[in-house]
């Protein structure tokens, strides 16, 4: 397969070595399904500050990859047509179907991964543990994982690009009562990235909080097993105006009460007891557990999750700008983003484009705080902001487009199929919630039907 991305121009004489590390054993992140062993796991209640909460990983006699958990579940399609969501010049197959499902996404990844040149080494089963900043370098530490006994590593690096994504940590919120409920009924409460399917929540009133991408997919595929599907959310949903069959809608739940018949009371004074689950759909904390270094102090690159700090152009890190984020933001579409993000930082990393002063870039990132505020909003680029951040990127790279990779522009037809997305997928949602009421007829589990329900 012909290679579909191009080098710096001065590549080979500028790296020694360029190596990227991945715990699973193959390429796919997000997108690197670990089967379904992982209902059992029970994430702390609550999970607000990144420094107290925890990644929970799979230990008992099972195989490397499935240690660490994905946030996929079984039945899974992307919320991003195929043609938006694709590196350049790397089409989905014409097999895919508009919203592609998790095997094609992973399968895509895999396939583009193949045509990256060679100048580039894949460590699969490698699991950082520890990253520090020693005498001007970049000390890692790894672990093999594929191996029980001398299987830890160091290696030493001039730039480190953080692209470990920000899907791990789970938030759980702290809500009156919700603590001890968790203590007195351990695996009633859960978390959207524990969630594989529903043949769980068989005959059971399942309280789903958010209604965000994964509450509405979720309290969709409860409905056609669950006895009772109940949502709460504090706002209209960011992804469509959907009606389910069998699910009720709340406003914010502000008390847990285990003893008083499993209830909940909402903040409009509505009370429903007879809970039996919980799923929290409400989002991550952003996490660099194996960092060690400027993790502290007036600057720290990290507090308690709400975001990344001092960050140039949500990218480099000012202090030290040899330490380099890859998509941090949210609502974005990751795969090109990243390719816009890419072009940007190999022409920094070569030489070829120069970042501004230290104080120059402190003075920007304190303007886009100010404009955007503190905390989770920091990093939200939802459209139109994601195609204007992305077009931007042409603008940092002016005078160098002759040589060396160029991401596809975002004016026109791409930053218009981007506006579109959202009623797609709100047509697609009213098809799956016919296929969900259909199967809710016969008590059947939930499954992804292809091809019939598609566009």
């Amino acid at each position: 397969m012909a290679n579909a991305v191009a080098l710096e121009p001065n590549a080979d004489s500028i790296f020694s070595k360029i190596d990227v590390f991945e715990r699973h054993a193959g390429a796919g992140g997000l997108w690197y399904y670990t089967s379904g062993n992982k209902s059992h796991l029970v994430p702390p209640i609550p999970s607000t500050n990144q420094k107290d909460a925890v990644e929970l990983t799979n230990t008992d006699n099972i195989p490397p990859e499935d240690r660490f958990v994905s946030a996929m579940y079984q039945h899974l399609e992307t919320n991003i047509v195929k043609d938006l969501m694709k590196y350049k010049d790397f089409p989905f197959p014409e097999s895919c179907e508009m919203f592609p499902s998790r095997q094609e996404v992973a399968k895509y990844i895999q396939d583009f991964t193949a045509t990256i040149p060679d100048v580039a080494t894949f460590k699969y089963n490698t699991n950082v543990v520890s990253l520090t900043k020693k005498n001007g370098e970049w000390e890692i530490v790894y672990e093999d994982v594929s191996k029980t006994s001398d299987n830890i590593i160091t290696a030493y690096y001039d730039y480190v690009i953080l692209a470990q994504g920000h899907f791990d940590l789970p938030y759980i919120p702290d809500v009156s009562g919700l603590k001890s409920w968790s203590e007195k009924d351990i695996s009633s409460i859960t978390h959207a990235k524990y969630f594989n399917n529903v043949e769980n929540y068989e005959n059971k009133t399942v309280l789903v909080i958010g209604n965000s991408a994964s509450g509405l997919d979720i309290s969709t595929q409860l409905s056609t097993y669950a006895r009772k599907v109940i949502v709460s959310s504090t706002s209209a949903s960011p992804v469509a105006d959907i009606t389910i069959e069998g699910v009720d809608q709340l406003d914010r739940v502000i008390k847990y009460d285990f003893d008083d018949n499993r209830s909940i009371t909402t903040e409009s004074g509505k009370k429903i007891d007879g809970i039996d689950s919980v799923i929290f759909c409400t989002g991550y904390l952003y996490k660099i557990p194996f960092l060690k270094s400027y993790i502290d102090g007036e600057q720290a690159i990290i507090t308690n999750g709400d975001q990344v700090r001092y960050l140039y152009k949500q990218i480099f890190y000012i202090p030290d700008p040899t330490l380099i984020n890859a998509a941090l933001p949210k609502n974005i579409i990751p795969f090109p983003f990243s390719q816009c993000q890419a072009q940007y930082v190999a022409r920094v990393i070569t030489g070829r484009c120069q970042l501004p002063s230290t104080d120059e870039m402190l003075k920007e990132y304190k303007s886009e705080v100010e404009l955007k505020g503190e905390g989770k909003s920091f990093h939200d680029l939802g459209f139109p902001k994601d195609a204007e951040y992305c077009e931007s990127t042409f603008d940092w790279i002016k005078g160098t487009e002759d040589e060396g990779f160029v991401a596809d522009r975002w004016e026109g037809e791409k930053t218009e199929l981007r506006g579109r997305t959202a009623a797609l997928k709100a047509v697609r949602l009213e098809k799956i919630v016919d296929h969900a009421n259909i199967l809710k007829k016969k008590h059947e589990p939930f499954y992804l039907l292809r091809g019939e329900l598609q566009e």
